[in-house]
């Protein structure tokens, strides 16, 4: 409603009573149909800090922003153009308190693949109802501790002060290694929302336990790297990969053989710099591989998932076979150092291996 008897400034109106009560019905309609999916209902202030108001990775936000000055605080706060930062940093505070998060975000269709330091176990596939893709490393769970304390392995900490998350593998891991070995130990749970890494630096625990890939990533933002050392034991079998939700079967077969075609390719010899000299190679798994031909010999394999026939050469084209991604995330030359190990493939003693591609 516009009035000529008081000013509105240009952008505002007035609901009045019949527009107000077509509003709210609608309004309240919305919000019945959110509640179904399990969304919550947040009003976050018109007023508010500019931290809060303005994306800190943008400033597209800048000029849309009234800024007012607080008397009291004699701080800038700002009129709400955007919703959205408010949203984020309210999210960000609910979910970090909430261990499953990830999984919960996967199956309420916020993510469609995880693919997070996630272990592949019994429960988590039978009771979670979520689909674990073929493992794209092997890892396990190990310790670090200072070398001030003068010990070589896990066994020789009896009595230590131990951190562990509250959730996850972890704890029921480091349980039952020292229950076998028959060590006691001071259990440190560490809430959710916070990580054992920090407690351990802070002084709080002796030693701390995860997957061993993420203690040589932890070890590298140490202030003194080298005075901590990560314990030999491998306590537990940690396979890690894509997770994705029960009932979409085009999308887990796409992601399953994603990760299939990067164990293929180096196989076959066939990297990031090399793929386009294999177009005219007449090894037939590798023109299967490379999906350039036609014909009965040579089925378009792109086409069952929804993709074009050059589909896995598009993939290592872009990103590269499994050893260049691991080389280049991972691997000696890299600050983790880590050794291949078990991932390497089945021909070289590891544990990778894809079905064939035919």
């Amino acid at each position: 409603m516009k009035s000529k008897n008081f000013f509105i400034p240009d952008g505002v109106e007035y609901f009045m009573p019949e527009d107000a009560v077509k509003f709210e019905k609608l309004k309240s309609k919305i919000l019945n149909i959110y509640s179904k999916y399990k969304y919550q209902y947040i009003i976050p202030p018109i007023f508010d800090s500019l931290d809060n108001l303005l994306n800190l990775k943008s400033t597209d936000l800048d000029s849309e922003t009234t800024f007012v000055l607080d008397k009291s605080s004699r701080s800038e706060v700002g009129i709400r153009a955007d919703i959205t930062p408010q949203i984020s940093r309210i999210d960000y505070q609910v979910s970090k308190g909430k261990g499953n998060t990830r999984f919960s975000y996967l199956i309420d269709g916020t993510i469609d693949v995880l693919s997070a330091a996630t272990t592949y176990t019994f429960s988590r596939n039978v009771s979670k109802k979520l689909e674990f893709l073929p493992t794209t490393y092997y890892d396990g769970q190990g310790f670090i501790t200072r070398k001030t304390l003068g010990v070589s392995s896990a066994k020789q900490m009896e009595g230590a002060k131990i951190c562990f998350s509250s959730t996850g593998t972890a704890a029921k891991n480091i349980q039952d290694f020292f229950q076998l070995h028959e060590i006691n130990y001071i259990p440190v749970v560490v809430p959710v929302g916070e990580k054992s890494k920090d407690w351990y630096l802070d002084g709080k625990c002796d030693m701390y336990g995860t997957d061993r890939s993420g203690l040589a990533s932890n070890r590298t933002t140490f202030k003194d790297s080298d005075w901590h050392i990560v314990l030999p034991e491998v306590i537990s079998k940690e396979p890690l990969g894509p997770v994705v939700r029960y009932g979409d079967q085009k999308w887990s077969d796409i992601v399953r053989w994603t990760v299939y075609v990067l164990f293929i390719a180096e196989e076959l010899g066939i990297t990031s710099e090399n793929v386009d000299d294999f177009i005219e190679h007449k090894n037939p798994a590798i023109q299967r591989f490379m999906g350039e031909r036609d014909g009965k010999d040579f089925p378009n394999l792109g086409a069952k998932l929804g993709l074009r026939s050059t589909w896995a050469s598009d993939i290592i084209r872009e990103v590269g076979n499994y050893a260049e991604i691991y080389e280049r995330n991972l691997g000696p030359k890299t600050k983790l150092g880590l050794d291949r190990g078990l991932n390497k493939l089945y021909t070289d003693g590891g544990l990778l291996y894809a079905p064939p591609l035919r």
